[in-house]
């Protein structure tokens, strides 16, 4: 008899340990209680989650990880009732998807003094497709209301059984109790990972176990036909277990200039590093930056797409005849490529099944479709292109070397020693100027011999917002005037995009609603698509009430509408980076006329804020000259990126500047 030993079959225990969080039951203490104990403004809480994994065999479908999982939350008041509706990612890979099961949920309230349930029904459970790569299953509560107790539960089974998502400690509301438990077989070896500042003790141990093998054996009957028959055996191997118990985390609030919250919340990241099957040679998944950037490059839907050149040649050679420049050839190509191709919207590092010939030909296509075709037209052209793989902020910051690291890729074109990134998804982009969601910190540029090197995502020149305002202060209180606002770089990119997207008489509306009910008219655009350019905003205005009066005086900001009136940052403690996407610095130039028959009688003082190490800084200015008022303001940030502690420092620069802002000029009758 020969046995041949094919796959394992890992027997999946759920494993109970006992708490005090049995599914279905509440405590009155738990319904009666009106805020939360240590942060009381909690719309919410997350009174227990419990999450656990392990691993799974099929003889026909192989291997799967399940995932069983139990969510109690509690809700406050009416903010926190968005949690009645509970969303869990379900990813789809090209020949399986994870899919969701066993879901159970009850809704309980107090009435007259008694502990009352609603029962989860079908109609409240709905799975959409977000896009090819991804489903949503949305779990929706009944009955819930301000006090209300939710009990969930769910599982999902995932052929993905090399990926885990980030099992997550923190949210925006406070976490009373996390229980986690993984059982991984012997044969998978994870990394990991642990992310965000909230200390987290994960707790290793091994435990051995036997479980039942199936295998096929074949019977030789002495000549004549081979029988096959399936037979089961035992086979006595290890789990490494891993164990976090956490009590009492707090909520992670995000407020203005948060990359992406993601990269800050206290979680684990568990990375398939090698696995090492019974009778199966040992495979390495472990890479460097450079082992990743050369991985994707070797990918057929990646570095094979860059050697095509037949259904492109003709276009280029068409608007680069008679070239010579380099960047000459560079601008023309990109300008083909962002009017022939339309972006559907789908970030990844490599092309769709179809490749980049029915793309081009279609007019459409992914991001690594649009920028690989652009790149291969490039080095076509003779240019020293190269791909840049970049992390997209929505998807975070890649900490460890993993090929899920990357999920988007632009063209760098080297000159001299420098290198100009080029992303022509968007038809506003231009040299040097990316989107916004690919300012990621740092990118890799990949070449053709398999090296690369780190590229710095962030742009080294400030995107400029420059106000020009002349205007007239009204007997009345009211202001007229006339504004020109220019922007340049990144906010230019922003505000064509802006332009772009919405009609002019909603447009307008909204610029009037921002400055509270402002009257514009003369509303004009210049340098819409000359990129090279800076765009510039012209308009006249109408706006009431800008004036004060107390007795015979008038009082009024010297920047009027302008003024900065909020700091953005509130929070008392910030435990995670400032991030301000890009440099940027806001001016001011603002002449006002004072009415007849009134003399200036005091101006705010001129002031100056300077940021550590020169990172930034605000100027005020303000002089006179008979009824003549000039103020000049500048705010300069030279870095897009300040770290954690630099938090009490911006808070008070914002703080001294809403301040100075908000100072008042004093007019007094003659």
């Amino acid at each position: 008899m020969k046995i041949k030993l094919l796959l394992l079959i890992f027997i999946g225990t759920h494993y109970v340990h006992a708490n005090d969080f049995k599914f279905g039951k509440v405590s009155k203490e738990e319904l009666s209680e009106k805020q939360h104990p240590t942060e009381s403004d909690a719309s919410a809480a997350i009174l227990y989650k419990k999450e656990r994994v392990f691993y799974n065999y099929d003889y026909e479908q192989g291997w799967a990880v399940i995932k069983e999982a139990h969510y109690r939350i509690k809700i406050y008041n009416k903010e926190g009732l968005d949690w009645a509706t509970l969303q869990v990612p379900l990813y789809i890979s090209r020949s399986d998807e994870e899919k969701i099961s066993s879901i159970k949920g009850f809704t309980f309230n107090m009435a007259d003094g008694k502990i009352v349930s609603e029962k989860l029904k079908k109609d409240g459970v709905f799975i959409e497709k977000i896009n090819k790569y991804r489903n949503k299953a949305s779990i929706t509560m009944p009955e819930v209301k301000e006090g209300s107790v939710l009990d969930i539960e769910f599982r999902v089974s995932s052929p993905l059984y090399w990926h885990m998502d980030d099992f997550k400690f923190q949210y925006a509301i406070p976490v009373k109790k996390v229980d986690l438990r993984l059982d991984i077989p012997e044969y998978f070896v994870f990394k990991r990972h642990s992310k965000g500042f909230y200390p987290i003790k994960l707790n290793e141990s091994r435990k051995s176990r036997s479980i039942t093998v199936s295998y096929r054996s074949e019977d030789d009957q002495s000549g004549r036909s081979i029988k096959t028959s399936r037979k089961n055996g035992a086979l006595e191997f290890y789990e490494n277990v891993y164990e976090v118990n956490a009590n009492d985390l707090p909520s992670l609030k995000e407020e203005m200039y948060t990359n992406n919250i993601d990269n800050y919340r206290a979680a684990i990241k568990f990375e398939l590093a090698s696995t090492q099957f019974p009778n199966r040679p040992y495979k390495n998944y472990s890479l460097s930056w450079e082992g990743v950037a050369k991985s994707i490059y070797e990918f057929d839907n990646f570095g094979s797409e860059l050697k095509k050149t037949s259904y492109f040649e003709e276009d280029v050679d068409n608007v680069i005849v008679a070239q010579t420049e380099d960047m000459e050839k560079a601008n023309l190509i990109f300008e083909l490529v962002k009017s022939k191709m339309t972006w559907d919207k789908y970030n990844g590092v490599t092309c769709s099944s179809d490749g980049i010939k029915k793309a081009y030909k279609e007019g459409s296509g992914n991001v690594a479709e649009i920028n690989l075709m652009l790149t291969a037209m490039f080095r076509y052209a003779g240019l020293k292109a190269n791909p840049v793989l970049v992390s997209t902020r929505s998807n975070g910051i890649p900490l460890f070397p993993t090929t899920d690291g990357f999920n988007y890729v632009v063209s760098g074109v080297e000159v001299m020693n420098d290198v100009i990134l080029f992303d022509a998804t968007e038809k506003n982009t231009y040299p040097d100027v990316l989107p916004n969601r690919a300012l990621n910190w740092m990118g890799r540029l990949v070449r053709k011999d398999g090296s690369s090197s780190q590229i710095d995502l962030i742009p080294k020149e400030p995107s400029k917002e420059l106000h020009y305002m002349n205007a007239k202060i009204n007997i009345d209180g009211s202001v007229e005037g006339r504004t020109r606002t220019q922007y340049s770089n990144q906010l230019a990119l922003s505000f064509r995009d802006v332009l772009d997207n919405t009609e002019e008489e909603t447009y307008l509306e909204e610029l009037e609603n921002n400055y509270g009910e402002m009257e514009i008219s003369s509303f004009d655009i210049k340098n819409k698509d000359e990129f090279s350019k800076p765009v510039i905003e012209t308009c006249s205005f109408v706006k009431e009430n800008q004036c004060e009066f107390l007795g015979e005086k008038i009082y009024f900001r010297p920047m009027l509408f302008l003024a900065q009136t909020d700091n953005p940052f509130k929070m008392d403690k910030r435990e995670y980076p400032i991030d301000f996407t890009f440099p940027r610095q806001k001016k001011y130039m603002i002449n006002l006329s004072i009415p007849e028959g009134y003399q200036i009688e005091s101006l705010p003082e001129n002031a100056i804020v300077q940021l550590p190490e020169q990172a930034g800084i605000f100027k005020f200015k303000i002089v006179s000259q008979e009824n003549q008022i000039r103020v000049s303001v500048l705010t300069e940030f030279k870095t897009a990126l300040f770290p954690a502690n630099y938090y009490d420092i911006l808070k008070e620069y914002y703080k001294n500047l809403v301040l100075k802002q908000s100072e008042k000029v004093v007019l007094s009758k003659i």
